[in-house]
């Protein structure tokens, strides 16, 4: 599946970035890009995922936070792969990873912000 085949659902809390990453994702040549401003939002998003989509998500959010998000997502069948993307430490990152994977959730990475085109295109569409 190409970039342009893909829709990608990005869960971030503060504007500025969600729209950053929408940025960086159309640029990249991403289909369709979604925003969500909290967990429950993009809980209600899910739908619009298919196989092959991603979810790009934040982990320190108000309300639910990411962590929670994804346990969540890892509930429902046939979800979408996940990026992880924080400023908290390598450590936290890795730690949120391993979960989601050990949750059933595929993770295509966990990069730490500020996202680059660079960072995100090593984890949408890997050498």
């Amino acid at each position: 599946m190409t970039l342009a085949d893909r829709t990608v659902l990005v869960v971030e809390d503060h504007e500025f970035q969600r729209r950053t990453i929408r940025q960086i994702l159309s640029n990249l040549g991403v289909g369709s890009v979604l925003e969500a401003a909290d967990g429950q939002a993009a809980l209600e998003r899910l739908d619009e995922l298919r196989d092959g989509d991603v979810l790009v998500c934040d982990l320190d959010m108000p309300g639910m936070d990411g962590v929670e998000l994804l346990r969540l997502v890892a509930l429902r069948p046939g979800g979408p792969s996940i990026v992880i993307a924080s400023g908290l430490s390598a450590e936290v990152l890795q730690a949120a990873a391993s979960r989601a994977r050990g949750d059933g959730l595929t993770v295509l990475g966990a990069i730490r912000k500020p996202l680059t085109a660079r960072r995100l295109l090593g984890v949408l569409q890997p050498v």
